[in-house]
């Protein structure tokens, strides 16, 4: 593959600070209720849910960037979003901070990134015990895609609540 342009960086540094966007979009006028509902489906997690997991998935991002560039090579350690979700009692937590933490989180990782933003990104790779071989820009790609994965989990539940309350 060949190396990412400087245009590229910054097309995936850019992404990266405003992954949050749609999603905040969606949570316009959203209720604490509402962010605790869990539809009738089966595994389903409630919208704070998915904003605690946000904040664990950037802290795992933050790391793995960090990581590739200080520690090149170096194997990450996984983790079982489920096991998480359900021993660290996400529905405890409050998920709106959780969200702008996350937010701060990534404008933390373009600033840490900027720093070797004229070094070739390939050189800077992490080695994944599931996904092999990631370098910085398929770190931070793979954490861009992430928020847009579970994004039509969130309109689901929200479509489901308000299917739920015939009132509102």
């Amino acid at each position: 593959m060949p190396a990412l342009s400087h245009k590229d960086k910054l097309k995936l540094l850019s992404a990266l600070e405003s992954g949050y966007a749609n999603t905040e979009e969606l949570l316009e006028g959203v209720t604490d209720e509402e962010l605790l509902y869990v539809p009738p489906v089966r595994d389903a997690w409630c919208i704070n849910d998915f904003l605690v997991h946000f904040l664990d998935a950037d802290i795992a991002l933050a790391f793995r960037a960090r990581m590739a560039i200080a520690e090149s090579g170096k194997v990450v350690p996984t983790w079982d979003e489920n096991v998480w979700h359900d021993t660290l009692h996400y529905g405890d937590e409050k998920g709106l901070v959780c969200l702008a933490l996350a937010k701060r989180i990534r404008a933390f990782v373009a600033v840490s990134v900027e720093a070797v933003m004229e070094a070739d990104w390939s050189k800077f790779y992490i080695e994944h015990p599931t996904k092999g071989s990631l370098d910085l820009g398929d770190i931070i790609e793979m954490h861009d895609q992430h928020v847009a994965f579970h994004l039509p989990l969130i309109r689901r539940n929200r479509k489901a609540w308000l299917d739920s309350r015939p009132d509102l």
